[in-house]
């Protein structure tokens, strides 16, 4: 059996600084500047797998149930062999319509899994949109979520992602 990761991200059209400069003994940065285009954001949901496998899906707006439950289906639909997919406790991801549909992932050889509250550092996935974000986004701001979703498409697929065209809201 195989055991992936689950997680998602947001990108907004300027991405915050990795670095900044200061006086010794101020607060480095701009306080009240804000970031043009900070309001418009894509975002991508992805799993990994032990075996060193991406996918991922790429988004506009929140995710919601209706995109988990979408994701998992396009991931159920694929399998090989056996996969269990370890998620976060997000609201989304313990909703009633995706908890309703393990059954049918389960038949397929997809199963569910929870970690435990609040351990961010138990998901590779994390540090998936770490690199992402902070080594392979080729410029700091887009024009336009487009342009921003293919740039976040062009980092993943650096790393040997697969993306998957999920049906739902949101994508």
């Amino acid at each position: 059996m195989e055991v992936g990761y689950l997680d998602e991200s947001g990108f907004s059209l300027t991405l915050p600084p990795t670095y900044a400069w200061g006086r010794r003994g101020r607060p480095r940065g701009a306080p009240g500047l804000g970031f043009p285009g900070a309001g418009e954001r894509g975002g991508a949901l992805g799993a990994g797998t032990g075996g060193e496998r991406l996918f991922f899906a790429l988004l506009e707006g929140p995710v919601r149930w209706e995109v988990v439950r979408g994701y998992l289906d396009r991931v159920a639909e694929g399998l090989a062999k056996p996969l269990k997919v370890f998620m976060d406790n997000a609201p989304f991801h313990r909703s009633r319509e995706v908890e309703g549909r393990k059954e049918a992932w389960r038949e397929r050889g997809l199963m569910v899994a929870y970690l435990p509250r609040y351990s961010p550092h138990l998901n590779p996935m994390e540090s998936v949109w770490r690199r992402v974000k902070g080594f392979l986004m080729p410029r700091r701001h887009y024009g336009s979520v487009e342009e921003l979703k293919e740039a976040v498409a062009q980092a993943l697929k650096a790393l040997g992602g697969v993306e998957l065209k999920i049906l739902g809201e949101g994508t």
